[in-house]
């Protein structure tokens, strides 16, 4: 009996200086991760005092207009018909770089919140797609060129924009970075349920809850324990090929006219946006898909986002994500250049 307890406390200990060294390890490899400059916005994405609104060329206000929440962006010299609205994704902002970068090269821009701001669901969960009711209401009565209106939505933003273009016409364009073509569940885990809700009832969603436990160890809890990056892709996609009715949660966009445009990194680890683009082609076949090799879910640093308690792993090399940032931000551009005439 001794015996047996001396070697478990071995194995015991064996282990617990294993973790010790690997946590060591990967702090020293991970060191100079997530070069990546965010701005300081991203410290808070919800603090509106932070975003820079002195912008040579563009007039920059802030909207508040029931659940319309965000920044508008009119260039002085607008060289482009219509709007180009921008969403951010999980994190909660509101895409302000984007919807900036745009409004410089003559593009009326909006940069708007999906959650998080006053009349706003607090958290990503249960978001009411009707907000975006707010938006064309506001277009309507306060701008004369509104037309075409181009959507622009990256990763959760990405599956919030590609359902309003399933429910509202009013949208002619779709820029989709790596998009998921399904509903997922939102990421408030103590008020589980849907992203999305329409009409008063919760869309049918994947639960990512009922993923494998083994993909759940391997890539979110072992990780986390020895501070290497982890990654969710795995987990999304045994997610959706536990869930027998996995179809019924695809987003419905066979019917959809609107343009759509998708940029994805074939190297994506948060979720499958490359296999989930070519789902959403599979619908909609005029939709666009290109596609980047060696890239990640962001087109930035070198593929591990350092967030201090956690490492998350998005995906691809710093020069294919380089490169997919530079040549996607150009077809971004003749994208929307050709359907803002």
């Amino acid at each position: 009996m001794k015996k047996i307890f001396f070697r478990i406390f071995l194995i015991v200990i064996i282990l617990v200086v294993l973790v010790f060294i690997l946590r060591i390890y990967n702090d020293y490899k991970y060191k100079d991760t997530n070069a990546l400059k965010s701005p300081e916005y991203y410290n808070d994405v919800t603090n509106i005092s932070l975003y820079p609104t002195d912008i040579d060329g563009v007039d920059v206000t802030y909207v508040d207009e029931g659940r319309m929440q965000g920044f508008r962006f009119v260039p002085k010299e607008k060289s482009h018909k219509g709007l180009v609205i921008c969403f951010g994704g999980s994190e909660g902002s509101p895409n302000f770089e984007t919807a900036k970068r745009l409004a410089e090269e003559g593009y009326e821009t909006f940069a708007l919140f999906m959650f998080g701001m006053k009349n706003q669901e607090q958290t990503l969960r249960k978001i009411p797609l009707e907000q975006f009711e707010d938006v064309i209401n506001y277009i309507n009565k306060n701008i004369k060129d509104n037309k075409p209106i181009s959507v622009l939505g990256a990763s959760k933003g990405a599956e919030y924009a590609l359902n309003l273009a399933s429910k509202y016409s009013e949208i002619d364009n779709l820029i989709l970075i790596a998009p998921s073509s399904y509903n997922f569940a939102g990421l408030d885990f103590k008020d589980y349920g849907s992203s999305w809700t329409y009409k008063g009832k919760e869309l049918p969603y994947i639960d990512i809850k009922k993923s494998s436990f083994n993909s759940f160890l391997k890539n979110i809890i072992v990780p986390n324990i020895i501070k290497s990056p982890i990654s969710y892709k795995e987990t999304y996609n045994s997610a959706i090929e536990k869930d027998s009715t996995s179809q019924e949660k695809l987003i419905p966009i066979k019917d959809v006219e609107a343009n759509i445009l998708m940029i994805v990194g074939e190297d994506d680890l948060m979720w499958d946006s490359f296999a989930m683009a070519n789902k959403i082609k599979e619908q909609n076949p005029k939709a666009k898909i290109y596609s980047y090799k060696g890239a990640g879910h962001i087109f930035a640093s070198n593929g591990v986002l350092n967030l201090g308690k956690i490492r998350i792993a998005t995906g691809g090399t710093t020069e294919s994500n380089d490169k997919a940032e530079s040549e996607s931000r150009k077809t971004i551009d003749a994208f929307l250049k050709e359907n803002h005439k």
